[in-house]
């Protein structure tokens, strides 16, 4: 879809953001009610504050009965230290609930996009980039919704406050400070489609320069090996302009809709003064009347200012809301909003041993007994790749699976384990229709060797670890054959991988899956061509290394060609144009 089709497509769901940040606010009322109402106490000091003004400047000069002005003037310091205070110990709060604003939508995508059943494939982006871009930017934008409702409410009620003192002075110079208002909610109402299309396409275009640094970074070497540094810096230098031209777009018109709040809010002051200049002409009013009408005029003014934030900011996270939906099933933005548990003031409670189990030989409903696929289909752009699979495998079998280039090998694995999405067929553990695999073929029950791992930068055992205790590393990093290199690695397994395993080799990457995979001690191994990236005296020794692993009960399902594992194997389906050949 292109930048400004699906800029039109958000037009479709005004106040989206509205309605996402209420979810996420009665995610903790409780905070966010501690937060308002210091923010409330610290607009509307001033209104205590412009009274005891016009006091201080009344009493000056008179001799009359009551309070001094100079203990008027140490009551009026005395209500400024305590709003700055206020201001101090409501920012510590605030953030706090930053912060959780943040993480709540965070929190539900990730568990959506790790729990939720069926292939992710379809709702991930095209890139690391653009996901990131979405964690980061537009969950901002959702929070920033949050943050001036604050700043909105604080300052309605302080303005309703200071409006009703001020029609006791002159009603129509009251009515010409609010009216301000109104026009700037007009403005931002006009410009709405506007702000929206501009910051999606901000959006869209910084997602590919922070996708293309992030492919640049990945695939420095292969830039080396073929010289294509200029091409590279011409490429970035397009998207960078593209992406400075469309931020451009976007920050001028949230400039102008509150550029033009303040000065309408100050056009409102102007004529607001000039509706007393009579009154002070003719003596009408007092120095302090003066002085108490100017202070809370400056207090309404701010209100325009805050509306026409509200306006520009709500508007450009309505397109944060509809991108990030675009990270969830059927597209529900709403999930993401919806209320978790978090730990932000503490760390997380111990390991539920019903939802993580120790490592060990399954009974009951995880052991394998017999997995049986019937009828695997599926079908890319319309096109049949694979196309009516049988397969049954047995407790302890080795069953390898081979064929040609493009037979359809790797895409019967993934499918099998439900990262894409099939077009028929079912999969069946211990003659119990799996309906989901995403959820279901997942450890202890199964534990999957890509042919293309992917490992986090982090030291080399918490990526071969991923939450585990630890216990079996120094025999899963031995089967993987990984005790020699650790050996020649200064940091042993505190040494950092790198991003997507940079700092080592294309073996020593994909030894690193398999010690993943057999620290799990799965009842189904899937093993996705160990020969990718292995020379084959290393690859006999993984091998054997599964082959010990298995001497139990350990049930593999391996794409290979190698004829020493096609010996081995008790079954060896051959894919050609992915169909099964008899």
């Amino acid at each position: 879809m292109s930048d400004r089709s699906e800029a039109t497509a958000t037009s479709r769901s005004p106040n989206a953001s509205n309605r996402f940040a209420w979810r996420i606010l009665r995610a903790d009322p409780r905070t966010y009610a501690i937060s308002l109402t210091s923010w409330i106490i610290f607009f509307a000091l001033p209104l205590p504050a412009g009274l005891l003004a016009r006091a201080v400047l009344d009493r000056v000069g008179s001799d009359g009965p009551g309070p001094t002005a100079l203990s008027l003037l140490i009551a009026l310091a005395a209500v400024e230290l305590t709003r700055w205070t206020v201001l101090a110990l409501a920012i510590v709060q605030w953030h706090g609930a930053w912060v959780f604003w943040h993480t709540v939508p965070r929190v539900n995508i990730l568990r959506s996009l790790v729990h939720d059943p069926g292939p992710v494939t379809d709702r991930l982006p095209g890139s690391a980039g653009e996901a990131v871009s979405r964690f980061r930017d537009d969950t901002r934008d959702v929070a920033q919704v949050l943050d001036v409702w604050l700043d909105l409410v604080a300052a309605f009620v302080t303005s309703a406050s200071a409006f009703v003192v001020l029609l006791t002075i002159d009603a129509r110079a009251a009515l010409a400070v609010v009216a301000p208002v109104l026009v700037v909610l007009w403005i931002g109402h006009q410009l709405a489609h506007r702000l929206r299309a501009w910051r999606w396409t901000e959006r869209q275009r910084t997602a590919a320069v922070t996708g293309f640094l992030g492919d640049t970074f990945g695939g420095i070497t292969a830039v080396k090996v073929a010289g294509a540094e200029a091409a590279v810096l011409r490429r970035f230098a397009r998207l960078g302009e593209a992406r400075a031209q469309a931020a451009r777009r976007d920050q001028v018109g949230t400039q102008l809709v509150q550029t033009l709040s303040g000065i309408t809010a100050n056009l409102g002051l102007g004529l607001a003064l000039l509706f007393i200049a009579p009154l002070v002409r003719r003596g009408g009013i007092s120095v302090g009347d003066i002085a108490l009408f100017a202070g809370y005029s400056t207090v309404m003014a701010s209100l325009p200012r805050i509306t026409g934030r509200y306006a520009t900011w709500h508007r450009q996270a309505d397109v944060s809301v509809e991108r990030l939906g675009r990270l969830l099933p059927e597209r529900t933005p709403a999930r993401a909003a919806a209320r978790v548990t978090t730990y932000l003031r503490g760390g997380p409670p111990p390991l539920d041993p019903q939802r993580h189990p120790a490592p060990a030989r399954r009974s009951g409903p995880d052991r394998l007994d017999h997995l049986a696929i019937r009828g695997l289909s599926v079908r890319l752009d319309a096109a049949a790749v694979l196309d009516g699979i049988d397969l049954d495998v047995r407790r302890g079998q080795l069953v390898v699976v081979t064929g040609p280039v493009g037979s359809g090998k790797s895409l019967l694995l993934r499918s099998l384990l439900g990262l894409v999405p099939r077009a028929g067929g079912e999969v069946r553990w211990n003659d119990e229709v799996v309906i989901d695999p995403s959820v279901f073929l997942v450890p202890p029950r199964t534990a999957y060797v890509p042919q293309v791992p992917r490992l986090f930068s982090e030291p080399l055992a918490d990526t071969v670890l991923l939450g585990a205790d630890g216990t079996g590393l120094a025999d899963a990093l031995r089967l993987a054959c990984l005790d020699d290199d650790l050996n020649e690695m200064p940091a042993g397994v505190a040494t950092m991988v790198g991003p997507k395993g940079v700092r080592l080799s294309g073996g020593q990457i994909q030894r690193t899956a398999a010690a993943r995979a057999f620290i799990r001690r799965p009842e189904l191994l899937v093993v996705d061509d160990l020969s990718s990236a292995l020379d084959t005296a290393t690859e006999a020794r993984v091998w054997d290394g599964v082959f010990a692993a298995a001497a139990g009960d350990l049930t593999v399902l391996a794409v290979s060609h190698r004829p020493r594992i096609l010996e081995r194997a008790d079954q060896v389906i051959e894919l050609t144009a992915g169909r099964r050949r008899s």
